[in-house]
């Protein structure tokens, strides 16, 4: 049991297998329809076609904007068919934060749903690369982008001529996945496709295996819907069904109706689930394992309720999945075992190895170079940084047990994470200090009941000045994604400080949530995707 040859791991071998084995299988299943192995692969190939129309050439990037469906997934795989490098948008994002990818990753074309082209037209002017629009939906939604864009539907392209099968080579790039910085703008990860791969699969595990069905609730733009759910599925010549998105009240149905037998969710999703009110049926379903990361604060309790046995993991997009927590060994508040192919050290701020049971960075070495980041997108410096001497510096801080499970401290960084949406606090500080009553800010995590972070902000107002918590929040919601507007806000003379003025966090982050400080949800001002 292993993963290939790495030369193997690349989207064009796995489609040659599984048409060679059962193309005739049903492959996924989505709100648009569904497709065996072979029309999911002769439709990526026309999509490939249709952007190779449009002029976009091997290792070219092309933006995708998209909620879940199937067209969303073709649109990726024909991208990466192609020999195009897929730059995943998240689709909360609007303002600076659209822009900012858009013109650092260079896109020469966007697909983008109907329903979000308003986005790009406020940003259109800033856009200095971008050439096509591509819309899923009615086209007429951006015709005020015609002339400065050419404007096409997306049947355009799924009727478009197919190209003739390639072969990828591992090393050539699939992707530009940006992650929240924390000292700046999101930064865009170089990821071969032997990376990708290599992030998908779990050759290594027992599950999953050919005939198991994977149920995708994550959002696709993320590595863990598109790879760790849909490109597994293909892997391991599976089934996959995905859904528009994670409910609560529909998760089970799902599961039963489709046979759904194994599922990855955040720990938040896990805590939702077993905070409805128990029922008689629960544990009555055909799910059998439950991939978490992080894990569920009550493991034991999730698995006995639900009868599913339930695998930790830990990956970023850097350097991939390298730690996995096989059932069998379980135990809460894992991220589980170091995988094979890296190795992992845990270090002190001299770079010394830490003893057992302290907390260090994580520095992790792929025995394959391909199989973690060829380095951030036009960010040398950033790139010199993180990757030393064939050891990617992580910033996360683990300790390890004696018997060499890891387990999550902190992050040394500032950014946080919320509902799987990895935050970076620079982001977020940026656009509230662009408030006209603002003078300076620092944002931190404080703990949340569903086991990742919640965001306070603490705020200075400029001399003389009075800002009302509530519109504030309106003006954030505004102007950045959802899940980046603050929960908390608290209000403050000033910052502590060190000497050279940079904000001491860690008192903010101990402070936490205290008599004083405004809370947007006990206010009533409750934020989820639909409001994004």
């Amino acid at each position: 049991m292993g993963l290939p040859d790495v030369q193997r791991r690349t989207i064009s071998a796995v489609y040659e297998r599984v048409l060679e084995f059962i193309p005739d299988e049903l492959a996924q299943i989505g709100p648009d329809g569904d497709y065996t192995f072979a029309e999911s692969h002769a439709r990526s190939l026309r999509i490939a076609g249709g952007l190779t129309g449009l002029g976009i050439e091997r290792q070219q990037p092309v933006a995708l904007l998209l909620d879940n469906s199937l067209d969303a997934v073709h649109a990726w795989t024909g991208t990466a068919l192609g020999g195009m490098v897929e730059v995943p948008v998240n689709s909360a994002y609007k303002g600076s934060f659209l822009s900012h990818i858009l013109n650092d990753s260079g896109a020469l074309a966007l697909v983008v749903e109907a329903g979000q082209v308003e986005r790009v037209a406020r940003i259109a002017g800033e856009l200095t690369a971008l050439r096509t629009v591509v819309v899923h939906g009615d086209p007429a939604a951006a015709d005020e982008l015609r002339g400065r864009f050419q404007v096409i539907g997306f049947d355009e392209l799924a009727n478009a001529n197919p190209v003739a099968p390639q072969r990828i080579d591992p090393a050539d790039l699939m992707a530009y996945m940006y992650t929240s910085g924390t000292t700046g703008a999101s930064k865009g990860v170089l990821v071969s496709h032997a990376h990708a791969y290599t992030y998908a699969s779990r050759e290594d595990q027992e599950r999953p295996r050919a005939g198991d069905r994977i149920l995708v609730t994550l959002p696709l733009f993320h590595l863990a819907g598109q790879w760790y759910g849909v490109y597994q599925a293909l892997i391991h010549e599976s089934r996959c069904v995905v859904e528009p998105g994670f409910s609560v009240s529909r998760f089970w149905p799902t599961v039963r109706e489709h046979g759904i037998t194994v599922t990855v969710t955040l720990g938040a999703m896990a805590e939702l689930l077993q905070q409805r009110a128990p029922q008689p049926d629960d544990a009555d379903n055909p799910l059998e394992l439950a991939v978490m990361a992080p894990l569920a604060s009550d493991v034991e309790g999730f698995r006995r309720r639900f009868g599913v046995q339930v695998a930790s993991v830990y990956g970023m997009s850097e350097i991939g999945v390298v730690l996995n927590g096989p059932p069998e060994t379980i135990v809460g508040g894992e991220c589980g075992f170091p995988r094979p192919g890296y190795t992992l050290r845990l270090v002190d701020s001299a770079g010394k190895d830490v003893p057992t049971g302290e907390i260090g960075e994580l520095w992790v070495r792929p025995d394959e170079p391909l199989t973690v980041m060829r380095g951030y997108h036009n960010l040398p410096d950033k790139t010199a940084e993180t990757l030393v001497e064939g050891w990617v510096h992580t910033g996360d801080a683990f300790r390890a047990d004696a018997e060499g499970r890891f387990f999550f401290s902190d992050r040394m960084k500032d950014a946080l994470r919320r509902r799987g949406e990895n935050i970076s606090s620079f982001e977020v500080e940026s656009v509230i200090n662009s408030h006209p009553g603002v003078y300076e800010s620092a944002v931190v995590a404080v703990p949340s009941a569903l086991t990742e972070d919640e965001i306070k902000a603490v705020v200075v107002p400029r001399e003389g000045v009075t800002v009302d918590p509530e519109e504030l929040t309106r003006y954030l919601i505004d102007r950045m994604p959802y899940f980046m507007v603050p929960r908390y806000l608290e209000f403050a003379a000033e910052l502590p400080k060190t000497p050279t003025q940079k904000v001491h966090k860690h008192v903010l982050r101990e402070a936490g949530v205290h008599e004083g400080v405004w809370d947007r949800e006990a206010a009533g001002i409750v934020l989820r995707r639909e409001n994004r």
